[in-house]
């Protein structure tokens, strides 16, 4: 039984009678009549199935249910309603005067217990406000475990994406780390690798008794063994340059046909060693810009010297120009080994390499691509690459400002 019930609710309380007795019915709604003050609509259902049906629709706010009806009785009527998930406050009504009952309607889901032959108005009333409140409070606990639940699955998703974004920033981490190391793996190897030929010749020269053909093939050899450290280390320092902020372009009005002819004259010996075919178009109208002269050949050369690496023997690489607005764009293209789509959005990242493999074979850091990238933003250009996959060739597109970047 509810404790001291709480006032009588203004509006009109809607009550079902079940049960098969009517003089039952009569005796119920004159004791609700009774009721000083109070609201009650009561109706009477005789029938155990309709008035299980009405019971899970919520057709009224409070359901009185008697203890015999026919073949059923009411506390199966209320096991069923709970099996239903039907949430409706139900009183179980009996003349049997059982105290097992009480505690079997309780245990079946029933907000409260009324035997008939102590039954009254202000009981009946008392019966009815606890059992409305007792499901007002149900209800209201569920909103707040519902809101609770949902507020808890919010966080729980929210949790989730920024372990995803852990997870994911801990993958690039390593990947990063990974193509760290192999990127000093590799400067080790590029800078070990000049100086056994020129310890070899300083040994040669050691021994003396030389011809002055030997003198000068060592002398070359020690030349060219020196520039390919020098041009390693150019690469980066202008790298780290860049990265901090520090190189400097020296902007001048150029003509873009004296750079592209530097640039192929640097490019040629991989170009013609590997035995591709370049085709270079121009504009007939010569192209001016304002950048700097040095650094836009460094940019072409790099570009070139890629296609190059990265084209099997015999391919063919094509280096265009042209003007769109304000800009001028160059395009070297090669019917190379392609980019795989994982790695195009990263192609020009540092330490990022399409095959680790040839940047031993034909010598190089693999950061050209990244110098590329530094160079034309510092111009206030940008830098494109397209492929259709692997063994499609490649596209890198540059756009520069004719006026000059920033």
């Amino acid at each position: 039984m509810a404790e001291q019930a709480p006032s009588t609710p203004e509006r009109t309380v809607r009550v079902l009678l079940i049960d098969d007795d009517e003089d039952d019915y009569i005796l119920t709604r004159e004791l609700l009549e009774g009721v000083p003050g109070a609201q009650f609509q009561i109706e009477w259902e005789p029938d155990a199935d309709a008035a299980l049906d009405s019971i899970c629709r919520g057709d009224h706010d409070v359901y009185i249910i008697d203890f015999l009806l026919g073949r059923r009785t009411g506390l199966e009527i209320i096991e069923e309603s709970v099996k239903r998930n039907c949430s409706a406050p139900l009183i179980l009504l009996t003349g049997q005067g059982k105290r097992e009952l009480d505690f079997a309607a309780m245990r079946a889901g029933a907000a409260d217990y009324l035997e008939k032959g102590n039954l009254d108005s202000t009981l009946l009333e008392r019966s009815i406000r606890y059992a409305i409140q007792k499901k007002q409070s149900e209800d209201q606990l569920d909103k707040r475990v519902q809101e609770r639940t949902a507020e808890l699955a919010r966080i729980n998703e929210i949790l989730q994406g920024e372990i995803r974004e852990r997870e994911r920033a801990e993958k690039a981490l390593r990947e990063i780390v990974q193509r760290k190391d192999e990127f000093l793996a590799t400067l080790a190897h590029e800078l070990r690798n000049p100086l056994a030929p020129i310890r070899n010749a300083l040994e040669i020269m050691r021994l003396g008794a030389m011809t002055p053909d030997t003198i000068e093939r060592c002398r070359s050899m020690m030349q060219r063994q020196v520039s390919h450290m020098v041009r390693l280390i150019d690469d980066l320092l202008d790298i780290s340059r860049i990265t901090r902020g520090k190189i400097a372009l020296k902007m001048e009005r150029i003509c873009l046909d004296d750079a592209v002819a530097v640039a192929i004259e640097g490019s040629q010996p991989l170009i013609d060693a590997r035995n591709h075919v370049l085709t270079v178009r121009l504009p007939d109208e010569p192209i001016c810009l304002t950048a700097d002269s040095t650094r836009l050949t460094q940019i072409l050369i790099n570009l070139l010297n890629n296609a190059a690496k990265y084209t099997e023997p015999g391919g063919e690489i094509e280096l265009t120009a042209s003007l769109q607005g304000s800009h001028v764009v160059l395009r070297v293209k090669d019917t190379g080994i392609g980019i795989p789509s994982d790695l195009l959005p990263h192609i020009f990242d540092m330490f990022a390499q399409v095959d680790h493999s040839r940047d031993h074979a034909q010598g190089g850091l693999g950061i050209g691509l990244s110098l590329v990238r530094g160079l034309v933003e510092l111009h206030g250009g940008t830098v494109d690459a397209h492929s259709n996959g692997a063994g499609s060739g490649s596209e890198f597109i540059v756009k520069l400002p004719i006026s000059g970047g920033a």
